[in-house]
């Protein structure tokens, strides 16, 4: 029989309210105990700063947190938060910089906005408030910031005339900043901000003695990253071994660029402060915008004594042998296991770095014994390196060494440098592991077998680059990679180089009606990259390796084992913004390049802006056009429909809605469209309105109206959507349409494992043609398996050429004109532009389609590009060669009439009347020259058609056979006009015949090489 618990007797219950009373008494007494031996201590210890800029709640807060949390006599580290949560402290148990990094650390991934980092006098506890994003900035009526800049004038130093600009300038810090306001320190910032604010650098300065016994070191800078440079700071003083007491940190958000200060206070005599160290750590101090704080190979730093400066340069090295590792073993050569395998050999790290300085230091002397030295000890390293189980650590230093003996120039020894930054003789190829990465996968790309004319690499803070280039003077787009996860960045970043040459590539295959050569950069941006930041870090480091001194070949820092100048463009490409090429431009000018405005293309002001002019979707909707009438629609008469991935915010794809629209009205039917947030479907066809008010304000496709959607199944959906991603990812394959237009999206999204996904369920492809709007969204295999399934598909170096052909001619007006120069005819000159573009594409267009129809449509569309682009840019380097072998300067084309007239068409005709001195006087012989063979070789093969240029090239020299084929021309054209004015009966038809083959039977007869 169970029993009921024993309920106790009504005398044997406890008095719960009286022992209540008694344990508040008692922790009273402790708490009063504790607070009677800790509060005093406070006061006395802690730095004057403090109570002037805390209140008597904020004091209180900190001691209860101090006294119940047993900081200081268990040793606890106390953490308050705000509700917010944009206002954090630290309180931890005795001084040193360890325990102040890691407060730090603790805070700066949320962005440190502001901090005060306190140590009581007896370094027995740490003090560290932070304000994080997104702390809430101080309103511009705040009473407070009335009386911060009454204080501020009340202690003299401020000019009545800049009491104004003072008000704006603290009314862009955080309400933190004001309500802890320090008249002397605002003034500082103040004079600082006025100081630097142009300025793009790391501002660092030493002041000894500014209080009794104590020195001050201010780091300031313009545009800080987001996270990470307190921390950074606070590392690079540990390592120096530097004892910080306190230190305070201000982000302003200052009109378009913000300003971050940070103050630290050290003892006068601390021994990193002593002159023969405050030299290099000064400039530790000024990478710290350029350069992440937490790279893995910083643990060499400590452990073996290298400093930040060479663990930079091995991570570099670590980030280009993964990148070529990586294809032979993803799984043993990942990012973590080639920089273990560094950390692992540290001997062999120090032999990479002594041979590095052999060949590329500027103080280095007797360079060529010291290299020889240098290379034979990194060799006995490299030996000494035991075989392991995997061989990892062996096979990375054989590519770091090939990495150090391949690259001509370097910026690493110049000061204030952004980045790093290394040209590389591409020779490094053919002695990395594995086959080369230009060669392989990129099969059935126009110029695949051959190697690129130059690389160059970039590393630095969460980012790394490429540019490639295949003619000695080269542009194409600079393309930025955002990756969300570390896993995602490793994936990108072992395909990246097989990406930049593939886009370089492509882009020499499409430049084959101007002058310059292919060429294209990849940013690879890590999840915490800034990419402003990135983007100068690389152009600036470009910058270093291809600038010159005067009388050399490169700077003055920079040993140069290339030995010629280089000529380099840029252009836009993916995430691109306008801010960054107008900085691009104003940084190559403050810094002394002959050609700013030639640098970079699409200028918003001074240029031709792909995207306000649609000059690449100009070129794609002429394909687009000759390809529906292939397909025997004639969109001038007949309806016809489109899809498209890329959306209405995107260059190519917005522009191309619009031309379509406006040339064809209710004719097309756009039935979806996809970005990277979004994606639309209507089989009856999307507004067309709505298309162009989302275009318009640069809105992306999921903010199209749903009510305006009518057709079954029609859908609007964002990424986010349950199956939003799915949609989004194959919508460009399920959607039907007569014609699809990728103009948007990654490399190889149809790949030879996916591409049966853009057939229908009864075998049909869901689009009879594609023409590419975007680089490589094909990749080669799959463009042959679609050619067979009977899809034409024009290749991107054919259809959106129009891109490139625009930025040669901004270029051309970079070099002939100045920018005032440029901004007066720029109306008529982009008018100009717009129509040559429109004649180059559709000289291309029609030759394609001749050809094919030729072959009987055995020769595919993309075989014909290749072949078209190959033999153009064959006789272009042909004619270019023989051209700069005849001419002295530029000036000398004047003498060959038919040459110089060749310059002239190329031109826009404003151009030529207004400055035509100026294309042989202003613009560098290597232009000059490289346009006239290329615009002499387009215009041959164009009109002859491919193959008959190319043979009889190999039976004369090439510049002998132009200059007959150029004079037989103007033979022609008299014998055309003497025929216009004849009265034959059948003269239009015989007309059409000698225009046919009237050239080339006279051009064969004057050399000899034809029959009778």
């Amino acid at each position: 029989m169970s029993r009921s618990p024993r309920q106790p007797a009504q005398d044997e219950t406890p008095d719960r309210a009286a022992r209540a009373r008694a344990m508040i008494e008692l922790l009273a007494r402790r708490q009063e105990a504790a607070a009677r031996a800790v509060v005093p201590w406070f006061f006395e210890q802690m730095p004057e700063y403090y109570f002037l800029t805390h209140g008597e709640e904020e004091q209180a807060a900190h001691l209860r947190a101090l006294v119940s949390g047993q900081v200081l006599t268990q040793g606890q580290v106390v953490t308050l938060e705000s509700p917010c949560g944009t206002r954090r402290t630290v309180l931890s148990p005795g001084g040193g910089m360890e325990h102040l990094a890691a407060a730090v650390a603790g805070a700066a991934p949320r962005g440190i906005l502001g901090a005060r980092l306190l140590q009581t006098r007896d370094g027995r506890l740490r003090l560290d408030s932070f304000v994080t994003a997104p702390a809430r900035r101080v309103a511009p009526d705040a009473p407070a910031l009335a009386r911060a800049v009454a204080q501020a004038r009340a202690v003299g130093g401020l000019p009545a005339r800049q009491a104004g600009a003072l008000r704006e300038f603290l009314a862009t810090g955080t309400d933190d900043c004001v309500e802890k306001f320090e008249p002397a320190r605002a003034l500082r910032h103040f004079a600082l901000w006025r100081r630097i604010r142009a300025c793009e650098g790391v501002d660092v300065t030493l002041e000894p003695g500014v209080y009794p016994g104590q020195s001050r070191i201010t780091v300031a800078m313009m545009e800080p990253p987001a996270r990470g440079a307190l921390l950074a700071i606070v590392r690079i003083l540990a390592r120096a071994g530097a004892e910080v007491s306190r230190a305070y940190a201000d982000v302003y958000d200052t009109p378009s660029r913000a300003l971050c200060v940070v103050s630290l206070y050290l003892p006068e005599a601390d021994p990193a402060l002593a002159p023969e160290r405050w030299a290099g750590l000064s400039a530790a101090l000024r990478t710290v915008k350029w350069q992440a704080p937490d790279q893995p190979l910083d643990a060499l730093v400590a452990a073996h004594g290298f400093t930040l400066a060479e663990a930079a340069l091995l991570q570099a090295g670590a980030a280009f042998a993964h990148q070529f590792l990586h294809g032979l073993d993803p799984y043993a050569y990942t990012t973590a296991n080639v920089a273990a395998a560094v950390l692992g050999q540290p001997r062999a790290a120090r032999a990479l770095l002594d041979y590095f300085a052999a060949r590329l230091d500027p103080a280095v002397r007797g360079r060529a014994g010291r290299q020889r030295e240098a290379l034979r000890t990194l060799r006995e390293a490299r030996a000494a390196i035991a075989p392991g189980a995997s061989g990892v650590p062996g096979r990375v230093f054989q590519v770091l060494e090939t990495f150090v003996t391949h690259t001509l120039r370097t910026n690493y020894y110049l000061a204030d440098r952004f980045g790093l930054g290394f040209r590389l003789d591409p020779a490094v190829l053919a002695h990395l592991p594995g086959r080369p990465p230009h060669a392989g996968r990129t099969g059935g790309r126009a110029g695949a077998d051959e190697p690129p004319y130059g690389i160059f690499f970039f590393h630095g803070a969460h980012h790394q680059a490429f540019h490639v280039r295949y003619r000695e003077m080269a542009r194409g787009g600079v393309r930025l990679v955002p990756t969300a996860s570390p896993g995602q960045f490793e994936l990108e970043a072992g395909r990246q180089f097989a990406e930049v040459t593939a886009l370089a590539q492509s882009q020499q295959s499409k430049n084959k009606d101007i002058p310059e050569g292919g060429a294209k950069a990849v940013v690879l941006l890590g999840p915490l990259a800034d990419r402003d930041l990135a983007v100068k870090s690389v152009v600036d480091a470009l910058l270093d390796v291809t600038l010159a001194d005067k009388g050399r070949h490169s700077l003055r820092g920079v040993v140069d084992h290339l030995g010629r100048d280089e000529v380099i463009y840029l252009g836009p490409d993916e995430n691109i913004t306008p801010g960054h090429i107008e900085w691009i431009v104003a940084r190559a000018r403050a810094r002394g390049h002959r050609w700013p405005s030639a640098l970079m293309s699409s200028k918003p002001r001074t240029g031709i802006s792909h995207k306000r002019y649609g000059v690449t979707s100009l070129g794609v909707v002429v394909f687009a056009q000759e390809m529906l009438k292939l397909l025997g629609i004639d969109p001038h008469t007949q309806p016809f429909s489109v899809k498209f991935t890329g959306g209405t915010r995107g260059d190519v794809a917005s522009n191309a809605m619009r031309i379509l629209i406006r040339d064809y009205g209710p004719r097309v039917r756009i039935v979806s469209a996809s970005d990277g947030h979004g994606a639309l479907y209507d089989p009856h066809g999307l507004d067309h309105g709505e298309l162009l008010r989302l275009a318009d304000a640069g809105l992306g496709v999921a903010e199209f109206d749903p009510g305006l959607l009518r057709g079954p199944g029609a859908v609007c959906v964002r990424a986010t959507d349950p199956d939003g991603a799915r949609l989004r990812d194959t919508l460009h394959n399920t959607a039907e349409a007569d014609l699809f237009i990728p103009a948007g999206g990654r490399p190889d999204t149809i790949n030879e494992d996916n591409w049966r996904d853009f057939l229908l369920p009864d075998g049909r492809p869901s689009a009879r043609a594609v023409v590419e709007g975007a680089n490589l969204f094909l990749s080669p295999g799959a463009r042959d398996r679609l050619q067979e399934s009977g899809v034409l598909v024009v290749h991107g170096a054919s259809a959106n050429k129009c891109g490139v052909i625009s930025s040669s001619y901004e270029v051309l007006a970079g070099l002939a004109l100045s920018d005032e120069e440029f901004l007066e005819i720029k109306d008529i000159y982009v008018a100009q532009v717009l129509d040559i573009l429109r004649r180059r594409a559709g000289d291309e267009a029609r030759l394609l389609v001749r050809e094919y129809r030729a072959a009987g449509g055995a020769r595919p569309l993309t075989a014909l590009t290749v072949e078209l682009s190959r033999e153009i840019n064959a006789l272009a380097d042909a004619l270019d060669a023989a051209l700069k072998a005849s001419l002295g300067d530029a000036r000398a084309l004047r003498d060959d009439p038919a040459l110089y007239a060749l310059l002239l068409d190329y031109c826009p005709p404003v151009l030529v009347e207004r400055y035509e001195e100026r294309l042989t006087g202003r613009v560098p012989l290597a232009h000059v020259t490289a346009l006239v063979a290329a615009h002499a070789a387009a215009r041959a093969v164009y009109t002859e058609g491919i193959g008959w240029m190319r043979a009889l090239a190999g039976r004369c020299e090439p510049l002998e056979a132009m200059r007959a084929y150029l004079a037989q021309g103007q033979r022609l054209a008299g014998f055309l006009d003497g025929l216009a004015a004849s009265a034959l009966p059948q003269a239009e038809a015989v007309a059409r015949i000698l225009r046919a083959t009237g050239r080339k039977y006279l051009t064969e007869r004057e050399l000899g090489v034809g029959g009778d």
